[in-house]
């Protein structure tokens, strides 16, 4: 396939991106008070707890593939295709031979789930085979993971977002079948996920042998030394890992056991939203990987920094607008979205999970940096110890104060600001041997930023006057969107970073316009099926 050039590459990766976000938004956005009102938001709340869970399997597994696309990408860069092959060739073994392994655990306690959890008990047939099918999905995404690097090493991240889109219309369509024609059963989510991972894996399959044909899974490549090697390189981000379940991933679980099903289904729909921008940044800011580690590879230390700086400032233009307009008007959208919910609740724990953005939605691009240096035992240890210190601390307040739920949603996100501002940046700049303050205004300059939106939304929010129904608020976020634009352009960004984006909107919505005719075509097609048969449920 013919190059792109690096900016043509990041806008047609970035239309791509949106559009993914967009239509896991949409589905979300339809199916969530659809399911809660039908299956209940206890037995709904089962499905975020089930993912929590794989991502406690995920723990043993990570070591292995977090660090196998850096691996594979640098060597492929440096000419050096026999050891591509061989990593590449050696992890994809490892993940097969580990599923026997993960199977023998997790299968005895999914048949006893009923022991563990506070499960009700006409909804545990249902929640067990939910469970397992959420297993038999980790166990493709386990597969596939190593077929991600080849859309990864050419910098065509977009063709991995099509496959998503593809993925996200095939849930629809398979959502409005089952839960259309059958009874409502919760375990048709988890079905529907394993078909969708499926067919993501076919597809990433098809890329890897249309852009990287010289890589390939052969079993003389096959070398478990190199699986050593990136098991001990990636150990620490299992520790990483393992501080992510401990900071946010036992929230539903220890809101189940210590408070009840009920409060962790309404945790749950809070936490839908703030998850979803999670991916976007996180998918943003993924942008820039290729490029990073392309420039650590050959050594430039400067590119690296200065893709870095854009990095943080790209993500942060998004992610401000989004984390402002659920904050300010958050509470209308619960009001319009979940009506038959607790709104008040969801949308305060929906403003206590969302703090954590004023400082993470520009400090994430630099966690970048700990993996391309491979530096990342510092870094994991850190997080390890504010982890633990977070669980300490929420057992601390459930059992001393009447926080409740708040302080189950609300210590992690206090000490993650803290981290995310005081040692995220400090070891960044240290791995790259470069001044110790180098990304601080950047920082400081996003949270003044935000800190001037929010003051400007908040004005918007006192006139709104009109009924509160789905077009009016579409209106006033749109309102509100475009004034945050205009903030970010002239407070985030500099003066050369105004000039550089003046010179490339026209380019931006010319690429837009021909990227966006059939996922337009496409979305609108599944808003008019979502719209016929489950707004009623909306409205």
């Amino acid at each position: 396939m013919k190059e792109l050039g690096k900016d043509k590459a990041l806008i047609i990766n970035t239309i791509a991106s949106f559009v993914t976000f967009i239509v896991g938004l949409g589905i979300a956005f339809f199916f969530t008070p659809y399911l809660t009102d039908t299956v209940g938001e206890e037995a709904y709340g089962f499905v975020s707890l089930g993912n929590n869970v794989i991502n406690y399997i995920t723990i043993l597994t990570v070591a292995l593939n977090s660090v196998a696309g850096r691996f594979i990408t640098i060597e492929y860069h440096q000419g050096k295709k026999k050891e591509a092959n061989e990593y590449f060739s050696s992890v994809l073994m490892a993940n097969i031979a580990i599923i026997p392994v993960i199977l023998a655990v997790a299968v005895p306690v999914i048949l006893n789930a009923e022991k563990l959890l506070d499960i009700p008990v006409e909804l545990e047939e249902s929640v067990k085979l939910l469970f397992f099918f959420i297993l038999f999905n980790f166990i493709i995404t386990l597969i596939s993971t190593v077929y991600n690097v080849a859309t990864f090493i050419t910098n065509r991240l977009y063709l991995s977002s099509i496959a998503n889109i593809v993925t996200a219309l095939l849930r629809v369509f398979l959502m409005c079948l089952l839960f259309g024609m059958l009874p409502p059963n919760v375990a048709y989510i988890g079905i529907v996920t394993c078909i969708c991972t499926f067919v993501g894996l076919v597809m990433n399959m098809y890329y890897t042998r249309l852009l990287v044909p010289d890589i390939r899974l052969k079993k003389c490549y096959v070398h478990w030394g190199k699986v050593k090697e990136l098991i001990s390189a990636g150990m620490w981000n299992s520790i990483s890992r393992l501080s992510q379940v401990l900071s946010d991933g036992l929230d539903l679980v220890i809101t189940n056991i210590w408070i009840s099903a009920y409060l962790m289904g309404e945790l749950s729909i809070a936490q839908q939203i703030p998850t979803y921008i999670s991916t976007l940044t996180n998918t943003l800011i993924n942008l820039f990987s290729p490029n990073l580690t392309m420039y650590y590879a050959k050594d430039d230390t400067e590119a690296v920094v200065k893709e870095l700086k854009l990095s943080m400032k790209f993500s942060s233009f998004f992610v401000n607008i989004i984390f402002c307009i659920l904050v300010i008007f958050g509470k209308y959208f619960m009001q319009l979205w979940v009506p038959n919910q607790d709104v008040n609740l969801i949308y305060s724990l929906l403003v206590v999970i969302m703090m954590s953005l004023l400082v993470s939605g520009v400090t994430t691009s630099l966690n970048n940096v700990f993996l391309v240096t491979n530096r990342l035992k510092v870094n994991s240890i850190f997080w390890l110890i504010i982890s633990f210190t977070n669980v300490l601390l929420v057992f601390i307040f459930l059992n001393t104060t009447s926080l409740g739920i708040y302080a189950v949603a609300g210590v992690s996100k206090v000490t993650g600001i803290l981290g995310n501002l005081i040692f995220v940046p400090l070891y960044a700049c240290k791995c790259l041997k470069i001044k110790w303050n180098t990304f601080y205004p950047i920082i400081f300059r996003y949270i003044g930023t935000t800190f001037i939106m929010m003051i400007v939304f908040f004005g918007i929010k006192r006139l709104y006057v009109l009924p509160i129904n789905w077009i009016t608020f579409f209106v006033v976020c749109v309102i509100a969107g475009f004034a945050g634009c205009i903030v970010n352009f002239f407070v985030l960004l500099n003066h050369t970073e105004r000039s550089i984006m003046k010179n490339k909107i026209m380019n931006f919505f010319s690429d837009l316009g021909r990227s966006l005719m059939m996922p337009i075509a496409a979305l609108a097609a599944c808003g008019i099926v979502l719209g016929l048969r489950y707004m009623p449920h909306l409205t």
